[in-house]
């Protein structure tokens, strides 16, 4: 339970950079869907207030018209065209699909009705050329009710433009939300990330100690034997003396080996990963090497790799010395994948010798554990896990009893 709710907080900061994005991009396209729906409603504004305008216009010259000719008894004959367009603005008008956007019911059928009356009521006058007074009547009321109709229309569309600048309002404070929450969830992707690496390093320093003393363990029992052996009167047997010496040497080896991976920056000192092999190669032949190109020429940290494969070599010789026909492969190889943008290191170390029994293997890399604790000055397998784990790599182990050990490492490397 405590493995799936870290793994849950360690996905967090990375669903919550997902859902600010997905908020970010609603937002920018709810807004520019709100800013093209209110150039939309200008437009329409700008064409419903236009069509009023010239029905208005042409009212008022229609009105001036019949009053002219009421006094001076006679009409001007562009009357009967501006009469025509009047018909015409309303009925482009009432034919507009988004007039009912703007317009209630009410000036709808007030347009309808202003057509209507120009049509029966001002047209027959004009043709007849008598009883203007009755025409000035109806036009004085077409008129009004063209003024109620546009003034309704301007104020419908600045309603509609004032709910749309709500909504863009609406949708930029989503915008801002979102970037707020991108920003927490990186200062927290930032925090976990850097505890992750502490708890790494930790764990990294934890694993050396837990090395050191696996490899010091028998030398300094080696030596303190010794000591108590000086105590007594007898001197020290050549057996003591020649073990103490050794014990020593093999802890200078062992601080010698743990000094340069101290001092020693990943970075600082690479060599191509062909040179590296070139010196496992024996005069006996048994090693053997095949390496691509790639995986030849790929610039690796010359110390970890120098130790972790000298400690894979040394064990697969070690399997195969009472081997008829003793064989040692060393392959490397370079796989690309390219929808991780990185590529990864193949290292694979096959030996024909005695293999290991499934206990055996499930011991190997586990700390304090040797067959040969007595004579090994090296990382161990346990060593070598541990400090592919500090490359950000894995190492893996196939063995069977009498059909040898392949130990398979995995390193990520830049693309």
């Amino acid at each position: 339970m405590r493995f799936g709710t870290s793994r849950f907080f360690a996905a967090l900061p990375y669903l919550g950079l997902a859902l600010a994005l997905l908020l970010s991009t609603w937002a920018f396209v709810r807004s520019d869907r709100y800013r093209q729906e209110t150039d939309e409603i200008l437009n329409q504004t700008y064409e419903i207030q236009w069509r009023a305008t010239q029905v208005r216009e042409r009212l008022v010259r229609v009105h001036g018209y019949i009053r002219l000719a009421d006094e001076a008894g006679k009409l001007d004959p562009d009357i009967n065209r501006q009469m025509a367009l009047v018909s015409v603005n309303i009925a482009q008008l009432l034919a507009l699909p988004y007039l009912q956007h703007f317009f209630p019911q009410k000036d709808i059928e007030l347009l309808e009705n202003v057509r209507r009356t120009v049509e029966q009521n001002v047209a027959p006058v004009v043709e007849a050329g008598s009883n203007y007074a009755d025409a000035l009547d109806h036009m004085t009321n077409l008129e009004q009710d063209m003024y109620e109709i546009s003034s309704a229309t301007v104020d419908h569309s600045t309603t509609l433009q004032e709910t749309a600048q709500i909504d863009i309002a609406a949708s930029r404070n989503w915008f801002m939300f979102a970037i707020a929450l991108g920003l927490v969830a990186i200062f927290y992707l930032i925090t976990h990330q850097r505890h992750a690496y502490v708890s790494r390093r930790d764990r990294h320093m934890r694993s050396f100690a837990s090395l050191f003393a696996h490899m010091t363990r028998s030398r300094v029992t080696a030596l303190r034997l010794f000591l108590e052996g000086t105590g007594s009167e007898q001197p020290p047997r050549e057996e003591m003396l020649k073990a103490a010496r050794s014990a020593a040497n093999e802890l200078e080896s062992i601080n010698d080996g743990l000094l340069k991976i101290a001092f020693s920056q990943r970075d600082s000192h690479v060599l191509p990963l062909a040179k590296l092999l070139l010196d496992l190669k024996d005069r006996d032949g048994i090693v053997q090497l095949s390496v691509d190109s790639e995986a030849g020429t790929q610039a690796v940290p010359a110390t970890q790799f120098q130790l972790v494969l000298s400690e894979l070599v040394q064990n697969a010789l070690t399997a195969v010395e009472n081997t008829d026909r003793p064989s040692v492969v060393v392959k490397a190889s370079v796989v690309h994948r390219p929808i991780f943008r990185r590529n990864v290191l193949f290292l694979e170390v096959a030996d024909n010798g005695v293999g290991m029994t499934p206990e055996v293997l499930r011991k190997a890399k586990t700390p304090f554990f040797s067959t040969r604790a007595g004579n090994h000055v090296g990382l161990g397998l346990t060593g070598c896990s541990q400090m592919v784990a500090t490359l950000n790599g894995r190492l893996f182990i196939d063995s069977n009893p009498g059909a040898g050990t392949v130990v398979k490492v995995r390193i990520p490397i830049g693309a």
